[in-house]
């Protein structure tokens, strides 16, 4: 018994010190060093350009100002997107030009697919954005602070699962 307390324990320190995945996440992610943490300040000013080490951002500099959380149809800086990670938020990428691009329908039924996910879990509480990006080479992406999923075809299951385990589980420090 006091065998498993431990294993427990251990499993659960590696989890929240931003270890390489959560045990109730089953895909594959990638974890990527804090960009934010051998900096002064992680507030950026507009124009300064950064060399994230991920693509879309997983940390580093970002804007003052999140966006509201819920479904955005436009276009937000990635500035603004990582300011919603480091609150421990959730960030839905899609891009619909992404190879083979979708058509215009194909698009529409993406967005609905994935909003409909990031908009229950909005309302419920949970901090989800979604929003388009087409800097990515991948259709989806699914992004935490420092932790990364990418994919071509919708699954629904794995979007809510990569919520489910990291949503408020990883902020920056410091910030």
């Amino acid at each position: 018994m006091l065998r498993r307390v431990v294993v427990a324990l251990a499993l659960v320190a590696v989890g929240c010190s931003g270890g390489e995945g959560h045990a109730e996440y089953p895909y594959p992610v990638q974890t990527f060093e804090d960009q934010c943490k051998a900096q002064a300040s992680c507030i950026q000013a507009p124009g300064q350009p950064f060399g994230y080490n991920s693509n879309p951002p997983t940390s580093g500099p970002h804007f003052a100002d999140a966006a509201d959380w819920g479904v955005q149809s436009h276009h937000i800086p990635k500035e603004v997107a990582l300011k919603n990670m480091e609150q421990g938020g959730i960030v839905v990428w899609y891009n619909c030009a992404a190879e083979p691009p979708l058509d215009g329908l194909q698009c529409q039924e993406l967005r609905i697919q994935l909003g409909e996910i990031v908009q229950r879990t909005a309302m419920d509480g949970n901090l989800v954005l979604m929003i388009p990006y087409e800097q990515m080479e991948h259709r989806i992406a699914l992004t935490a602070w420092r932790t990364l999923d990418a994919f071509d075809q919708f699954d629904g299951k794995r979007v809510q699962a990569f919520i489910d385990a990291y949503e408020r589980k990883f902020t920056a420090e410091g910030s």
